[in-house]
């Protein structure tokens, strides 16, 4: 399996300090989630015309890839709202950008809450089999994040069931299921199997007051280990990604202890897992 960090978890650091930590690192993925004060990926320096070039001569040079653009699209909108509407546009030209830039995944959500809020369940899977339509021959598969009602993973199979084999896959946030459907890792698997694409990978605890709190890995309650087993077990040679939150959550540990830390603790998991009898 391959290991890749978010740079959602380094908002303040530019493009070259992120791919200089990734280098020494040794990691394989960086995932856009924004790179310093620009969010929106289609406006990051780094993909303009001017620096297009030199950034994919850097990235070729360090035997690093981009394997991900973590949009912000949802697809829970009313039908034939505005927004919804320019939700699918802006869906439709991050798949361009991301074809055009060699980058295999676009993720999308159903919201932007995490928990199983209510949303148009029907509609949402019309628009993204539309979008996985759109990704034909584009090399491109749109992945569908376990949040939401889709942390549901017998919901989430059904979701996806009638969109383009190609095109479709989901992403597994393994926080989701676990914390809000009580799955087990063993079950999300079974019910997904194949389908999982791309993995986010974190760990927190449930504070007395029901809040989550994030952790370095290890130091919570999630079944990593349990869900790398899994994986492992199905044949998944895919990414296992760092999402450290902290852009929204300023608060949290930087990313100089957090990463490091998350490569250290998944090569060792990894190796215990692969050992296993």
């Amino acid at each position: 399996m391959k290991l890749g960090f978010s740079t959602l978890g380094c908002p303040q650091w530019d493009w070259a300090e992120i791919l200089g930590t990734a280098k020494d690192m040794g990691i394989d993925g960086i995932e856009i989630r924004g790179v310093a004060n620009e969010i929106d990926p289609m406006k990051i320096t780094i993909f303009d015309e001017e620096h297009l070039e030199e950034t994919r001569r850097q990235l070729n040079q360090s035997g690093i890839e981009i394997p991900m653009i973590a949009s912000s699209v949802t697809l829970g909108e009313k039908p034939g709202s505005e927004k919804g509407e320019l939700q699918m546009q802006q869906a439709k030209d991050q798949i361009d950008f991301a074809a055009k830039n060699e980058i295999p995944f676009v993720r999308v959500l159903l919201t932007l809450n995490p928990q199983p809020i209510q949303a148009d369940l029907e509609t949402a899977k019309v628009r993204y089999q539309e979008l996985c339509h759109y990704a034909r021959d584009k090399k491109v598969r749109v992945l569908i994040e376990t949040c939401g009602l889709l942390s549901d993973s017998v919901k989430m199979a059904q979701f996806i069931a009638g969109a383009d084999e190609e095109t479709r896959g989901v992403l597994w946030d393994i926080q989701h299921p676990y914390r809000h459907c009580k799955e087990t890792p063993k079950q999300t698997v079974a019910n997904l199997g194949k389908e999982i694409r791309y993995v986010h990978v974190k760990d927190s605890v449930v504070t007395e007051n029901g809040e989550t709190e994030y952790r370095m890995m290890g130091l919570g309650d999630l079944p990593v280990f349990d869900a790398v087993r899994e994986l492992y077990r199905m044949g998944y040679d895919g990414y296992l990604t760092l999402e450290w939150l902290k852009r929204w959550r300023p608060e949290l540990k930087d990313p100089d202890v957090i990463f490091y830390h998350f490569q250290t603790y998944m090569e060792t998991l990894l190796a215990e897992v692969e050992n296993e009898k």
